[in-house]
């Protein structure tokens, strides 16, 4: 009971209500695996190799007297030369190619939550007694 500066007696009512509280909380959704695989694939390559021939020149004599100074019955020793080629030769390296990096980025979204709530109305309802009469109401 609450008493105003003149001490007469006043009740007072104090209505309530319900407040819609959202909280969140964060909790475990999927679980994510990130794996390292070797692919094995055929790749085909085209290089260039070199490798010698032999190339006779035949080239007709126009002064014999030059070449007389060997005689017949000497055999000309035979000729060795070698020939060479490329080869290729295979190897496999493994090196870097890129970094990849995983970040975890937080996606903010928008959720509609509703629910009923409740709140309490004061109506003040007046109650007459039978010896009222509208008319004297209106005298105040």
């Amino acid at each position: 009971m609450i008493l105003p500066a003149d001490h007469t007696p006043v009740t007072a009512v104090v209505p309530q209500e319900q407040i819609l509280h959202v909280t969140t909380e964060t909790v475990p959704r999927e679980i994510v695996r990130i794996e390292k695989y070797i692919v094995t694939e055929r790749r085909t390559i085209n290089a260039d190799v070199r490798r010698e021939e032999l190339r006779i020149t035949r080239t007709p004599i126009t002064d014999p007297d030059q070449f007389r100074s060997r005689t017949d019955s000497d055999p000309t020793p035979p000729l060795t030369i070698v020939l060479h080629e490329e080869q290729l030769t295979l190897t496999t390296a493994t090196v870097p190619v890129e970094t990849v990096t995983v970040r975890v980025t937080p996606i903010l979204g928008e959720h509609r939550v509703e629910d009923i709530v409740r709140r309490e109305e004061i109506n003040v309802v007046e109650h007459r007694s039978a010896s009222e009469h509208p008319s004297d109401r209106a005298a105040e």
